[in-house]
């Protein structure tokens, strides 16, 4: 009998460790893992003026939207993601009505860099899919700001400063937050969509035209970006 007693302890004891061991051993899925990828994004910035009627004179108002589109990548490490992208776009002034609408300054193309670091959270909704909320912020470097014709678009910042470059006068940071998904093909591979929207901070043009503007009541700068691409989780 204590032999017996004997043998069933020391099975239960192997056991509760075995188990033990392996509930505390996470799961390859769950384990953290870092993963990178690339695809592409379409973003679009727009900028808002609002008039003050009791304000006499001129009072058409200044809508600016510039929309782009570019390669990106990412680095994901499970609770960050990091972005780097170049983006095409157009700037131009929206609202034909303005007395902005003909200035030369518009419509413009550009070419600009963008990095990003997103804090997220992801949980899994199934074996395929993984939904995550995501929050960071945006900074868009405007290296080039072309005119149709070719010549270098240059823009006002200042009274002193009515032609600088676009990496002055257009370059902001904009805070975001949105949502994505992870769809796994395979244990590695998996397709990334994401979609943002957000505050961007006023650029060097918008402060300088904000006061110089006496008809200006509020402006409200903001945008939003789609993403999609492939991700090889390690």
């Amino acid at each position: 009998m204590k032999r017996i007693w004997a043998i069933m302890v020391i099975a239960v004891t192997v056991g509760t460790a075995a188990f033990g061991h392996e509930t505390a051993a996470p799961k390859k899925s769950q384990a953290f893992r870092m993963s990178v990828g690339g695809g592409g994004f379409v973003s679009g910035d727009f900028s808002t003026w609002n008039v003050d009627e009791d304000v006499p004179g001129d009072l058409n108002r200044y809508n600016a939207t510039l929309l782009g589109v570019g390669p990106y990548g990412f680095v994901d490490f499970k609770y960050v993601e990091l972005n780097v992208g170049l983006a095409y776009g157009k700037l131009k002034n929206s609202n034909a009505d303005s007395d902005l609408a003909t200035n030369p300054h518009f419509p413009a193309h550009t070419f600009s860099l963008h990095g990003s670091v997103y804090f997220k959270y992801p949980f899994a909704i199934s074996d395929t899919f993984s939904l995550f909320p995501l929050t960071g912020i945006d900074y868009d470097l405007y290296m080039l700001s072309k005119k149709a014709d070719g010549r270098d678009a240059k823009f006002p910042i200042s009274t002193g400063t009515q032609e600088a470059s676009a990496r002055e006068a257009l370059s902001a940071l904009s805070f975001k937050l949105g949502i994505g998904l992870d769809t796994y093909f395979t244990d590695h591979l998996f397709l990334r969509t994401e979609l943002l929207y957000g505050i961007k901070l006023p650029n060097k043009m918008e402060q300088y035209l904000d006061d110089v503007r006496q008809d200006i009541d509020w402006m409200l700068s903001h945008g939003g970006d789609f993403k999609i691409a492939v991700g090889y989780r390690f």
